[in-house]
This record gives C-alpha cells, sequence and structure tokens, in this order.
C-alpha cells in the first residue's frame, strides 16, 4: 500500500475534485435563488464562512491524525469509537449520495454538450458511460485518479473566471450595483441559500480520505483542506456575483428557472462558441466531482470495512494498482443501481436534486461532530497546546453557523418527498450507532483482533 505515494499537488487534486468548483456554480446557484433571491452571494459569504470554520477544525486534526477514514479516525480518537464510526458511516453516506447524483448531472450536461454539434444521445446512456469510465479510471488508482481530475478542474475554472469577469466588464443588465451584498429581509431564504452554498463546498475534506496514501500527510492534508476552502470562497462569491447581475437583480427569477444558467449567460454576453466552450467547462468539472466523490466513498468504506465494521471483502487492496478495488467495484455498482432506480424514472436533475439533499444534511452532521470534536481533543492537553480561539471559539462558532442552515431545511416542514430526508438520515445515523453498539459488544465477549486489509 505505500509504494505509491501522492504528492501534495496529488493531495490537493482529489480536495479540488470533489469540490467541483465550476460544475458546483453551474447548478446550485439556480436553486440558491428560488430561496434567497438576489442575496445568492450573502449565502455564499455565509456559507464560506461556515467551511472555513470547519475547514480549520479539519485542519487542526488532520494536522495530528493521519490515519485512514477521514472522520472515523478523528472522532474515534476525539468522542469514542462508536461516535468516530457514526461520523465515518455518515460520511460514507454523503460521499455515495454525491457520486450517484453527480453521475446523472454529469450525463445531463454531456448531453446539453453534443447538442452544440447536433448529437442527441439518450441521458440513460451517457450516465451509464461516465460511471462505467470513472469505474476504470479509479480502478487504476489514485495517481491517475488525480491528474486526470486536476486537469478537467483547472481548466474548467479558468473558463468560468474569463466568463464573470467579462459579464462584470459589461455592466451586466443593470450595471455594476451592490444590491446582492444587502440584505433583503429574507432572512429564511439567505439559510436556505446557505445549504447550496455549502453543498458547492462538499468534499473539501475529501483530501482526509486519503491521508495514508500521501507522502507527508500531516503536511498534505491540512494544506489541500485550507487551499481548497479559501480559493472555493473567493471563486465561488465572485461568480454567484457575476451571475446575479448577469441576469439582472430584476430578472432572478430567470435565473432560478434557469436549466443551464452558465450557458444563457455565455449566449447572453460572449455568443454560441462561448457557450460551447462553457458547458465542456461544466461537464468536465462534474465528471471530476463524479471521480471524487467515488474515490472518497470507496476509501471511507475500505476504512471502515478494515476495522472490521463492514464486510471482509472490501477490505482487499491492491499494491500493483494503488487502489482498494473491491470498495471501487462496490460503490461503483451502487451508483449504477441508483442511477436505475431514480434516475431512469424521475431524471438526472431530480436525481441529483434528492440524493444531494440526503447527502448536505447527513455532511452538515459530519462537520458539526468533527467541530465538537476538534473541542473535544485538544481539551485534552496531552493532545496538543490547548488555544482557546482554535479549540474552543472556531469549533464553537462552526456549529452555530452550520446549525442555521440545518434548521432553515427542517422549518418550516419542506414539502413531500423533502420533508421524510431528515428522517432518512436519522434512521442511517441510528443504524451506525447500532452497528459500532454491536461491534463492541461483540469485541467484549470475543477479544479478537480485527482482521485488516488484505493486500495484493
Amino acid at each position: 500500500m505505500n509504494s505509491k505515494k501522492l504528492s501534495i499537488s496529488e493531495v490537493f487534486a482529489l480536495s479540488i475534485a470533489a469540490v467541483a468548483p465550476s460544475g458546483a456554480m453551474a447548478f446550485n446557484t439556480t436553486t440558491a435563488a428560488t430561496f434567497a433571491g438576489i442575496n445568492i452571494p450573502i449565502s455564499f459569504i455565509l456559507g464560506s464562512l461556515a467551511m472555513l470554520l470547519v475547514g480549520f477544525c479539519f485542519v487542526q486534526m488532520s494536522s495530528r491524525i493521519s490515519s485512514e477514514g477521514s472522520v472515523y479516525a478523528y472522532n474515534s480518537a476525539a468522542l469514542g469509537e462508536k461516535w468516530g464510526f457514526v461520523s465515518g458511516w455518515a460520511l460514507a453516506l454523503t460521499y455515495l449520495c454525491f457520486a450517484g447524483g453527480t453521475a446523472g448531472l454529469t450525463a445531463d450536461f454531456g448531453n446539453v454538450f453534443l447538442q452544440h454539434f447536433g448529437i442527441s444521445l439518450p441521458i440513460p446512456v451517457l450516465a451509464i458511460f461516465f460511471i462505467l469510465l470513472v469505474w476504470f479510471i479509479s480502478f487504476f488508482g489514485l495517481k491517475l485518479t488525480s491528474r486526470v481530475a486536476l486537469a478537467m478542474e483547472l481548466v474548467s475554472i479558468l473558463i468560468l473566471i474569463f466568463l464573470s469577469t467579462l459579464i462584470i466588464v459589461k455592466g451586466g443588465r443593470s450595471g455594476i450595483n451592490a444590491a446582492p451584498f444587502v440584505p433583503t429581509g429574507n432572512a429564511t431564504g439567505i439559510g436556505q441559500g446557505m445549504i447550496f452554498a455549502v453543498l458547492c463546498f462538499a468534499g473539501f475534506e475529501g483530501s482526509s480520505a486519503f491521508a495514508v496514501q500521501a507522502k507527508k500527510p500531516k503536511k498534505a492534508v491540512p494544506f489541500a483542506i485550507l487551499a481548497t476552502v479559501i480559493g472555493a470562497a473567493i471563486f465561488y462569491v465572485y461568480v454567484s456575483y457575476a451571475q446575479v447581475i448577469g441576469f439582472g437583480e430584476s430578472n432572478i427569477k430567470e435565473l432560478a428557472t434557469s436549466s443551464a444558467p452558465l450557458d444563457t449567460l455565455a449566449t447572453m454576453y460572449s455568443g454560441n462558441v462561448m457557450a460551447t466552450i462553457i458547458d465542456f467547462a461544466t461537464l468536465m468539472s462534474c465528471f471530476a466531482a463524479l471521480l471524487g466523490a467515488l474515490n472518497a466513498c470507496a476509501y471511507i468504506i475500505f476504512a471502515l470495512s478494515n476495522e472490521g465494521y463492514l464486510p471482509k471483502y472490501l477490505t482487499n487492496f491492491s499494491t500493483k494498482l494503488n487502489s482498494p478495488k473491491n470498495a471501487v467495484h462496490t460503490v461503483s455498482i451502487i451508483c449504477l443501481i441508483l442511477y436505475v432506480l431514480i434516475g431512469l424514472p424521475f431524471g438526472p436533475e431530480q436525481l441529483y436534486s434528492n440524493l444531494a439533499t440526503i447527502g448536505t444534511l447527513s455532511l452538515l452532521i459530519v462537520y458539526m461532530l468533527v467541530c465538537w470534536g476538534t473541542f473535544k481533543y485538544f481539551k485534552n492537553k496531552e493532545n496538543g497546546e490547548f488555544s482557546i480561539v482554535k479549540h474552543i471559539v472556531i469549533p464553537i462558532l462552526g456549529i452555530i453557523v452550520l446549525a442555521f442552515p440545518l434548521w432553515s431545511n427542517l422549518y418550516p416542514i419542506p414539502s413531500f418527498p423533502l420533508n421524510l430526508y431528515p428522517y432518512f438520515v436519522v434512521l442511517w445515523l441510528a443504524g451506525g450507532y447500532f452497528m459500532a453498539y454491536r461491534r463492541e459488544k461483540k469485541l467484549k465477549e470475543n477479544p479478537e483482533p480485527v482482521s485488516k486489509a488484505t493486500v495484493n
């Protein structure tokens, strides 16, 4: 497992791929506009603040702990084995939902891009093709995955920055102004918009799942996390502002109802050629996100199975490919099943919307647990120098800020089926706690060593 270690840039690539900034801005701003209106940039500023606080907690923990399993390893050390497993179990649900949902979204944007050339393929065919392609790339290890993902994401980010700058230079529809940054009195809407801002950051911690594969994990992972959060925060506020003034404050409903807002803006401000380039950039970003989410999920379930929670079959690790191959197979197959069960009858947009909502609700809880775990871990002075600001103020503020979007999506009670998703997440977490309880009880009755990964 130690033959092909990742460099700092490759670890960063996996975090930025999981976040997929360009793809995130291609679809999350439309839903955020439904709730926040012209105040989308405020939702992104507050979301960025929350993620900076949470990101700092991840940096603190990853600089001390570099074991496999990401939040499982952190919170096992901070909150105990049961809550450590619940954290990892919840994060596995998040990555699985993001992988399944992004598969449909990649197919959707692939279809939009191909239509520029008069090519029309069934979206289910595209979705299955992209899942199989990601499955193939992921099977050959993290180095190939990171390089493909980074190349795609950097190109797409540069293209979107160019379009946003063009919109701002041209003054948008009604001129440059600060209206998007002035609250209109819709605090609940801004809070609901925040969950989509947080969703845009989802996966920034992805590099922590690959810590044991890094050359210098206690340096590489904190750098990747911090660089991803700060870079994405600046990018999101800039691009969301450009989108609002691009459509115009009085036409915000057009943004909220647009199926491809970046395509619309590119056509409006530059023409069909730019629209084609933007759609290609979005497709690349979505594909990179699918790569990042599927790999992160595979490594999380590999780590949990390696600790004896999940079937031993998932512990198989190929040193030749530097890949947890059975975990990759399993996650890829689940993505295919999710698409068949949800994507086929309801379409790729509904697939993404529903799975992303479930995944984000679970992720908010994971982030809150990491914040609390940071406080508990450093409260024990043996784990490092204790700081009131770093280890009390920042974690507690992180929990408070994250509670805002979480509560905004619980009350007022959303419409069906969104009202059922919090219950599903609670049941998933309860199931994880029960699994951890049973394992603890079993080990007390029969204290056998946990079987570790099988390496070949």
